[in-house]
């Protein structure tokens, strides 16, 4: 597993090369390579993650029974739902928004009683998500620079970093996740406010909140960053009135199938709040252990998110002094990843588009922050070769142990080999070579 993944990404790296010097580069062949490459993961079964089949049962439970799942968990069906296949959340109630639950609902009504059939219409959804955002991202690179040649390529080649990244298509179309979803919603709401269309374009980062919660982190800097942009108070004001009477019509709107938004949000804090698995400071803790200390889980979680609410506002201060709005919410997404208690392999997708967007005009933090995103997806994907099979080989099964290598594995090494892949000079230098690596890295 971990040869293959390493020699894939070594073969996506060099086809970024070719293509910074391809005239032919055009965004139909970056995205038809895409899902030439995703057609055999529509068949494979899912890597390193069971969500997939969660997602066929919840849609099933309101296309089927026709209630809600943030009410109703899987084990209250016994076993009409697949039970086993639920995995440790067979109890538990959805953990999505209303619109992702919406569309799961959709999903099982085209699939019916055919489990199969379900877990291919959703790896299609992933698919489709993945090229749409690659799509939008074309777009929005177009805005960022001037034409020629040496743009379009450059256009072709960051595309090909998203849309042919191997741990992207693992995530999003082997797996299934719906961070695609969620992403490429992001994505367009990015482009639709970068348009000139903020009011709307705001509204669609609260629809990817209706998807996967997380996103919201992504609005703020949005808002900020609109905000600033508009010149007079009656343009404020009508985007207020979208902000919030267009944001309460859609969350009303998109609960409305289900009732109360309460029991979601009760259920989201639960998970942030309560246990802990793999994360660094899930590492502080069994340190702590290990050295005959009391730590408590609740009050560590207090202290990182008093943490991350400063380096929140940070954020945001620093996008309303014009610095880099996509710098912004990749910088959200990694302090969000950093301060968690839990990890999972895909949460690393979400700051990657914005990193590509930031490194986009080649200045060379933003060039190193990309390199430091393309490593996570790396290191993530090979972090469950030190979880699992070096953990119960090696570690005699040892928490700790694996805990000890696999955190300055996964979150360390990928900025360490960031700052030295990237050359000391300025990345804008030389535009045919904006993410040149030093051979020794």
């Amino acid at each position: 597993y971990g040869v293959l993944l390493l020699a894939l990404f070594a073969l996506y790296w060099l086809l970024y090369r070719k293509v910074l010097d391809d005239p032919s580069a055009s965004l139909k062949r970056v995205l038809g390579a895409s899902c030439l490459l995703a057609l055999p993961l529509l068949f494979i079964y899912p890597i390193n993650a069971n969500d997939v089949y969660r997602y066929v049962i919840r849609g099933l439970i309101s296309s089927r029974f026709g209630v809600s799942p943030f009410e109703y968990a899987p084990a209250d069906f016994g076993d009409q739902l697949y039970p086993l296949l639920a995995g440790e959340w067979f109890d538990a109630t959805s953990p999505y928004g209303p619109i992702w639950e919406l569309t799961a609902s959709m999903v099982t009504s085209i699939g019916q009683d055919s489990f199969l059939v379900n877990i291919l219409v959703f790896k299609v959804l992933g698919l489709l998500s993945l090229v749409g955002a690659g799509a939008i991202l074309w777009m929005l690179f177009a805005l960022r620079g001037p034409g020629g040649q040496k743009n379009l390529n450059r256009r072709a080649a960051f595309t090909v970093l998203w849309a042919l990244n191997p741990a992207l298509l693992l995530t999003f179309v082997g797996n299934a996740h719906n961070d695609a979803l969620m992403i490429v919603i992001l994505l367009t709401g990015w482009l639709v406010i970068n348009s000139g269309y903020r009011g709307p374009g705001f509204l669609l980062f609260l629809a990817a909140g209706l998807i996967k919660p997380i996103a919201l982190l992504a609005a703020p800097v949005a808002f900020v960053s609109s905000w600033r942009a508009l010149d007079n108070g009656r343009s404020r004001m009508t985007y207020l009135l979208w902000v919030f009477a267009g944001g309460g019509a859609l969350l009303l709107l998109a609960f409305l199938p289900f009732g109360n938004p309460a029991p979601l949000i009760m259920r989201l804090l639960s998970e942030a709040s309560a246990g802990a698995s793999f994360s660094p400071l899930t590492l502080l803790i069994l340190i702590g252990r290990e050295l005959g200390l009391s730590m408590s889980i609740s009050v560590l979680a207090r202290a990182a998110t008093v943490l991350f609410a400063l380096f929140f506002i940070w954020v945001l201060w620093r996008t309303w002094r014009g610095r880099s709005a996509e710098q912004g919410q990749a910088y959200l997404f990694w302090g969000y990843i950093l301060q968690a208690l839990n990890f999972r392999i895909w949460y690393a997708s979400w700051p990657f588009p914005w990193l590509l967007l930031d490194a986009f005009d080649g200045e060379k933090h933003a060039v190193r922050g990309l390199h430091a995103g393309l490593w996570f997806l790396v290191t993530s994907q090979l972090s469950v070769i030190i979880y699992i099979h070096f953990r119960i080989t090696f570690l005699g099964g040892s928490q700790f142990l694996a805990h000890l290598i696999g955190i300055p594995f996964v979150f360390m090494l990928p900025f360490v080999l960031a700052w030295f892949s990237v050359p000391g000079q300025d990345a804008t230098g030389s535009e045919d070579r904006l993410l040149e690596v030093k051979t020794q890295a």
